[in-house]
């Protein structure tokens, strides 16, 4: 069901810490380079970004995917490509082209942006760890999988269907803020958005065949991806 990985890997573990720091030092060289005077809000930006993704790393899960069942690999790929050009773009255009910026000081969407998608990473290794925590190991065939109740009893998915989804959502949102990038709000709403929605149908239909029965209740009573607003759920 998962390819989270729940035991200690030396390797990989060393593997991490040295590519992380690798990084690390990377984008702080990049940006005291590029933008001295404006590297701050985009500097922890990177630091926030590079951190978050080490340790999904580590723990096997598949980046800006749920991890919960295996992912599409064209949606997979699709998103993929969609991200990282995202990403390039709204630094590239912070900083040399301009095509797109918002006409106020970077720090008033900077900010913002930096609060969102700490927000979002905090999701993603929230309900990270949760999922960590229900997972079991099959002795048979060691594949990672979940315990139906388990899984649905866990607060994060009671927020959303998909709170693995919203988090990167959030995300995306975030770095654009950072860069003060309405181009980049542009593209998330008519490619990302639409994106997530594709790939959490696609893991719905996967979770309706494993769960059968209760996820069309767990459907019926929780939001797919925006969590309702002082709604109460059961």
């Amino acid at each position: 069901m998962s390819s989270f990985i729940l035991k200690l890997r030396t390797g990989r573990l060393v593997w991490t810490v040295l590519v992380t720091f690798y990084f690390l030092v990377f984008f702080t060289n990049f940006f005291a380079d590029a933008i001295p005077g404006q590297m701050f809000v985009p500097l922890l930006f990177a630091y926030a970004f590079v951190l978050w993704l080490a340790v999904e790393y580590y723990f096997g899960s598949p980046f800006f995917q749920s991890g919960v069942v295996p992912p599409s690999p064209l949606w997979r790929g699709v998103f993929a490509f969609f991200v990282y050009p995202y990403l390039a773009y709204l630094a590239a255009d912070f900083i040399w082209w301009r095509w797109t910026q918002m006409p106020v000081n970077y720090l008033i969407t900077g900010i913002p942006g930096l609060f969102l998608f700490g927000l979002g990473v905090y999701l993603r290794l929230a309900t990270l760890f949760s999922l960590l925590r229900i997972a079991q190991v099959k002795s048979d065939t060691g594949e990672v999988v979940f315990s139906t109740r388990r899984f649905l009893n866990i607060k994060w998915q009671k927020l959303c269907r998909h709170p693995r989804y919203l988090a990167i959502l959030l995300q995306l949102i975030g770095a654009a803020l950072v860069f003060r990038s309405w181009g980049g709000l542009v593209l998330v709403a008519v490619v990302g958005l639409p994106l997530i929605v594709v790939q959490s149908r696609y893991e719905e239909r996967i979770l309706a065949q494993l769960l059968k029965g209760e996820f069309s209740a767990y459907a019926d009573r929780t939001p797919f991806l925006f969590p309702a607003i002082g709604k109460a759920k059961d």
